[in-house]
């Protein structure tokens, strides 16, 4: 019975916690309706066994656009955030642009903070001035499987009988995929705050019990965003992109490819995203600055909105606080 409960709490879990780690996607090569790729490494710093260059490698598999991230601004800023020098570069080598703003949008109690989409937004609209992005175009705002978290965290809970997971449970989870390290952390936390948070029983609680958060997040992005010229898209669950159309809250969604998230068969039959993301592709005779093999994941283009080709004149809100290089 311990074995086969086991066995339950893997697979229950996998197809979340390692959603991200699953580079078993389509091959490095050209295929159809696939023209837009995710990338969370400086695009212009790609080299190919071959020689050619890396934008020209990505051309010849049938490329057209390349989404980026923004993040936070006063803190240190990594390589995946998109700035002005790869922005320039990614539009003079004829692509156009995907701008989605991430910090911490994986993460539960990132929707429980009041004002957080405030804060967002406008660290978001700093990098978006940085680098010229056009009034007209849209920024997408990552709610990256938050509801399939809770989910995940009313299971475990079952699992361990309400209790935190023993240490060798820990073991166990950590032997069978290192990413559940994640896992046990958020479910620690999940502890502390789900009966204040969701005030019923931990059983009763739903995936779409986070959507109350999730909507004052993208109230505050829409207070905070009027005015400034973009459209404001979301990327998530299928359930996630349903709710926040249905409130008219988002222009757009892009669909994450995690099938097992809330909602994904329903939405993705509605076509009404503009983009899913598939399973991440590794390019093994391509490598980053630092060393690593490539990895992207393709896009299904579907009607493609928010995308950028060139720039504007902005001054940006916060300009010392975006460097021209990251870490």
């Amino acid at each position: 019975m311990r074995i086969f409960g086991f066995i339950c709490l893997a697979l229950g879990l996998m197809m979340s916690v390692a959603a991200a780690s699953s580079f078993d996607g389509p091959s490095c090569s050209a295929h159809k309706g696939m023209t837009a790729v995710d990338m969370s490494q400086p695009t212009q710093t790609i080299s190919t066994d071959s020689g050619v260059t890396g934008y020209s490698a990505l051309k010849a598999i049938g490329v057209k656009t390349i989404i980026r991230y923004y993040d936070w601004t006063d803190q240190e800023v990594t390589c995946k955030t998109l700035l002005p020098p790869e922005s320039d570069a990614i539009l003079a080598a004829g692509f156009s642009i995907i701008s989605v703003f991430q910090h911490e949008n994986d993460d539960p109690e990132t929707f429980f903070i009041k004002g957080r989409g405030a804060t967002d937004a406008r660290h978001a609209l700093s990098i978006a001035h940085a680098n010229g992005q056009p009034e007209g175009s849209a920024i997408y705002f990552s709610v990256d499987g938050v509801d399939q978290t809770i989910r995940d965290m009313v299971f475990e809970n079952g699992m361990s009988n309400g209790h935190a997971i023993s240490k060798k449970r820990k073991r166990h989870l950590i032997q069978a995929d290192h990413s559940f390290v994640r896992h046990i952390r958020r479910y620690g936390r999940f502890l502390q705050y789900h009966a204040h948070v969701f005030k019923k029983p931990v059983e009763e609680i739903k995936a779409a019990d986070i959507h109350p958060a999730i909507v004052r997040y993208f109230q505050e992005l829409n207070v905070a965003m009027k005015g400034q010229g973009y459209h404001i898209g979301a990327y998530g669950s299928g359930a996630v992109c349903e709710l926040l159309l249905g409130r008219k809250l988002v222009d757009y969604c892009w669909l994450a490819q995690s099938t097992g998230w809330p909602g994904f068969d329903h939405f993705f039959a509605s076509k009404r995203w503009v983009m899913v993301q598939e399973k991440t592709t590794v390019c093994r005779k391509w490598n980053f600055a630092n060393g690593d093999h490539v990895w992207l994941d393709f896009n299904r283009v579907n009607n493609l909105k928010g995308a950028w080709s060139k720039k504007d004149k902005i001054v940006a809100l916060a300009a010392d606080e975006v460097p021209k290089s990251c870490e």
